[in-house]
């Protein structure tokens, strides 16, 4: 199969391919889809939401524990063994919250599952890593096709999610998922995903020769990525290592802290479920759009300024949740704006550890960045959420959410490539 698919098609493609199935059915995982659920989770175990919202956080703890260590075993070994077992885990324990009643239960099975490394809030390191290794020259586009499955994927779920919540509970729900995540990944993984060209006798982007030939030959490819391998160690001694982490943290608490509790705000304003759903819907379908014209723009404009227009955007995206009162308009005004934006901030998060840090230790940075956003992401929920029940107007948080965005954006803009490492 693999001989067959490399003497017609490139098959950097190929892992193209599967990346956008693999994150279409993680996105069962990830926030938006969360948000559905949380509401009938604490009424039917009767926890409140912001210890309910403790558990998505321990999923995010676990992948941050287990980031550096993925990260490192993704470098040497690839990602087709690991991306089958990760499948598995998370497919069994969606499987096993469908039977939870207690919390510490729920706790223990949303843990588990983050050790599988998918559904992670600054990307997956099982598919990200891979493409970024697979492609140099086109590495903007083909990150941005891979992503999209995500968004994809999250456009189809949320419909769905809602319809199934509403008529046979959430614990149906998850069961459906759990058998979709492990019926797509595992065999997807298995049997067409490989580590990187070179161990099939190619080099990236179907080129003739190593990425260093290329990269030399184009002022432009010059200026957009680097052919130096950054250890880890070295990496973090960088200033924009820093600037970046910082960005990230902060615009992580953030984005999963509104992410959670915008589809409950927008009811209690007075919103219909079906109005609320079509509204979130729009979110992930401008993303679709949003990433694949991010990421055809990344092979051609530094990162750093796709990132800071995104998060500006994210930032001014919050704007309309403030000053709603109710309106419907409001509602598909900031989903429309919000997706428009984040497709910068993914292909910030898709692009700027290989081509600032390139593509041999990848896996072992992006391992030591997925902590901080994990942690980042892990405090957004809890935090928010006991706020919320403080009885603190909705509108001043989405206000923090306004300015954390800004100040991210800032942040990312300083970030200039670093200088090239100097070894004896």
């Amino acid at each position: 199969m693999q001989r067959w698919l490399s003497d017609r098609i490139y098959y950097g493609w190929v892992m193209v391919a599967c990346a956008l199935a693999i994150n279409a059915v993680s996105s069962t995982v990830n926030p938006v889809i969360f948000s559905f659920m949380i509401g009938p989770m604490a009424e039917d175990l009767g926890i409140p939401r912001s210890e309910l919202a403790w558990s998505f956080t321990l999923r995010l703890v676990a992948a941050g524990l287990v980031g550096p260590l993925l990260g490192v075993m993704i470098d040497r070994h690839g990602t087709r063994w690991i991306g089958a077992g990760s499948g598995l885990l998370v497919g069994v324990m969606l499987i096993l919250l469908a039977r939870s009643h207690d919390l510490w239960i729920i706790y223990l099975v949303f843990a588990v599952s983050g050790l599988a490394g998918l559904g992670g809030p600054s990307g997956q390191l099982l598919t990200q890593v891979p493409l970024a290794k697979w492609f140099v020259a086109k590495r903007g586009r083909a990150l941005a096709i891979g992503t999209m499955g995500m968004a994809a994927g999250t456009t189809c779920a949320i419909p769905i999610t809602q319809w199934l919540v509403e008529h046979h509970g959430w614990r149906t729900t998850n069961v459906l998922f759990g058998i979709v995540v492990m019926a797509v990944v595992v065999p997807v993984c298995a049997i067409f995903v490989r580590r990187n060209p070179e161990d099939i006798g190619l080099f990236p982007d179907g080129a003739d020769g190593p990425p260093s030939e290329a990269v030399d030959q184009s002022p432009r490819l010059r200026a957009l990525t680097t052919t130096e391998d950054w250890t880890v160690r070295e990496a973090m001694r960088t200033r924009s290592m820093w600037l970046l982490l910082t960005a990230l943290g902060l615009s992580g608490v953030v984005l999963t802290g509104t992410l959670v509790y915008r589809v409950d705000f927008w009811r209690d304003t007075g919103m219909s479920s079906g109005l609320v759903a079509f509204g979130t819907t729009l979110d992930p379908l401008t993303v679709v759009f949003s990433v694949f014209a991010f990421g055809m723009v990344a092979d051609r404009l530094p990162v750093r300024y796709l990132g800071f227009v995104g998060l500006a955007g994210l930032a001014l995206s919050v704007l309309p949740m403030v000053l709603t009162g109710g309106q419907g308009y409001t509602i598909v005004l900031h989903n429309v704006i919000w997706g428009a934006s984040a497709g910068g901030f993914i292909t910030l998060n898709n692009l700027v550890w290989p081509n600032y840090f390139g593509r041999q230790f990848l896996g072992a940075i992006r391992g030591v960045v997925l902590p901080v956003s994990i942690a980042a992401s892990g405090i957004g929920a809890p935090l928010y959420g006991y706020i919320l029940d403080a009885g603190v107007d909705p509108r001043q948080l989405w206000v923090g959410s306004t300015a954390g965005f800004a100040l991210s954006a800032v942040l990312v803009l300083l970030a200039r490539p670093p200088a090239r490492p100097v070894r004896a």
